[in-house]
């Protein structure tokens, strides 16, 4: 049996409608260009017909599952479930809006091998990043307050901490992902502060990158999203 070398964790909640065309592209592409890989679709509590939809599209292909659970928990909790049950050696997760297109898995694979870096983090904010179709205004200076907030609180010194697509080797998410005190917006501060504070090598890749419509945040989330990245530097002190 050939090992796993990628596996592709893909968290959804309520993605009815926006997963179904870039699930179809993943698996495509996986099919065509990827030597060994595992796609893990990962339903969290979707009060839709996502798990349907997935289900449907991924009938005929062995090398994709779904994992689904009732309740709503968080994209952290999500892709925590796809760890703990990934076989590659390297562990990535994309967001299913289509968003990233998936010729960047590849991209990000083919690094991880030349360089052996411990995490690889999607940028949008790079110099060498290129973005078809950017956020509302609104949506890019919330982004960047985050990231001035988060940084300060947490000195990660990464420019884009939210980007939905980070690659990892499969023993770096095994240490990192166990444990999380942040299961929503706040997970992706909290991993890669758990990795600089275990001296792990991370690397910021310049991708391409189009805004899609559809986002889960509500109006008041920036609000408890930055008083719980508070609450969560202080759970670490």
């Amino acid at each position: 049996m050939t090992d796993i070398k990628i596996s592709i964790l893909v968290p959804a909640f309520n993605e009815e409608t926006r997963i179904p065309k870039f699930l179809k592209k993943l698996l495509k592409f996986a099919d065509t260009n990827l030597e060994s890989y595992e796609i893990i679709v990962i339903n969290d509590g979707s009060l839709d017909k996502t798990k349907e939809t997935v289900l449907k599209i991924i009938k005929n292909y062995n090398q994709a599952r779904l994992l689904s659970y009732d309740d709503n928990m968080g994209k952290g909790h999500a892709v925590l479930q796809g760890v703990l049950n990934a076989k590659g050696s390297f562990i990535l997760f994309i967001d299913a809006d289509g968003s990233i297109r998936p010729p960047e898995i590849l991209n990000m694979y083919q690094i991880f091998q030349k360089f052996h870096f411990d995490i690889i983090v999607g940028s949008r904010i790079s110099k060498s990043s290129n973005i078809t179709e950017s956020q509302p205004l609104s949506r890019r200076l919330l982004s960047k307050i985050f990231n001035l907030y988060s940084n300060l609180l947490f000195r990660i010194k990464i420019n884009d901490l939210l980007c939905g697509f980070k690659g990892f080797s499969r023993e770096v998410a095994n240490k990192i992902f166990i444990d999380l005190k942040a299961y929503r917006w706040e997970f992706d501060v909290e991993i890669l502060y758990r990795a600089r504070k275990k001296g792990f090598k991370v690397f910021e890749l310049p991708i391409e990158w189009r805004h899609e419509e559809g986002s889960k945040m509500k109006l008041l989330d920036p609000i408890f999203i930055f008083l719980n990245l508070f609450k969560l530097r202080l759970s670490y002190l």
